[in-house]
């Protein structure tokens, strides 16, 4: 159910990440990649559309103009330099509340019609929640053998928005990465905890009745199931991602500024278009 949850969000956050003609079609989207997931029956299918529609409209209404704002923000930081290291955490604390304002409006509805699954459909959303899993493992141990390291991955990334990065910039983030805490054994772990809480909570839904209830509070507050370590690792990965970037901010040239002033007006465009 973490696996489904995350498909609904990733698709429906869409909009604020690719063209104006994936979000204005999220719909048929977040419908499709479902249905890779579930084979819901004839009464279901009706309550999932018209869920997600209404998902989606809420989004669009709600939503688009919280990150419009944040964007302006940013914006208006970056162009007059009076940004400080208060406000770029700002920026952390604030694309996670977007997430969890998300996670709180889907909650109620996934848990209804997550408790209307049959055992068929438990077992195939399952089966392809652990094959899937069982790929991404297999990839990870591809990428760490073949593919740039982690610096480089994260400098190719910052050179998205900034353009290219000068050999003192490069240093900083080698500098930070090589801090950074290695978290996807733990992941892992979270993973399969999450995955037998979210199976044991909706094979009771034909007993218990306040299955649908405790789905809906498993898919708002999932990460009280994080081990310890991984909470500790995320949230000291998270201060050395904003040190590194307080320490680059200063650094950008006045072309690598233009830069990522240019990119946050592609972005605010883009919502404009689609709110």
């Amino acid at each position: 159910m973490r696996r489904l949850f995350l498909i609904f969000t990733i698709t429906i956050l869409l909009g604020a990440c690719s063209s104006s003609i994936v979000y204005n079609n999220a719909d048929f989207l977040v419908k499709w990649w479902v249905s890779k997931y579930i084979d819901f029956n004839p009464q279901q299918q009706p309550v999932v559309e018209n869920t997600i529609d209404a998902w989606l409209s809420w989004h669009r209404q709600s939503e688009i103009p919280r990150y419009q704002q944040q964007l302006n923000t940013l914006k208006t930081a970056v162009t007059t330099k009076q940004f400080s290291r208060p406000q770029l955490e700002q920026q952390f604390t604030e694309t996670l509340s977007h997430i969890e304002r998300i996670r709180q409006r889907i909650a109620p509805d996934v848990a209804a019609i997550g408790v209307t699954l049959d055992i068929d459909q438990l077992s195939q959303l399952f089966a392809t929640i652990n094959h899937e899993r069982k790929e991404r493992a297999e990839d990870f141990v591809k990428r760490q053998k073949k593919q740039p390291s982690r610096a480089e991955r994260m400098m190719e990334s910052m050179e998205e928005y900034i353009g290219p990065m000068s050999q003192s910039q490069a240093q900083i983030v080698e500098s930070y990465v090589s801090q950074l805490n290695a978290t996807y054994s733990l992941w892992q772990e979270y993973g399969d905890v999450s995955n037998q809480t979210a199976r044991k909570i909706l094979l009771s839904a034909g007993f218990d009745e306040l299955a649908q209830q405790r789905l809906a509070d498993f898919i708002v507050n999932q990460e009280t199931l994080q081990p310890r370590a991984l909470q500790a690792a995320s949230e000291a990965n998270k201060a050395l991602y904003i040190d590194m970037l307080w320490a680059i901010f200063p650094t950008l040239s006045p072309r690598q500024r233009d830069e990522l002033i240019a990119k946050i007006d592609e972005y605010l465009t883009l919502l404009q278009s689609i709110s």
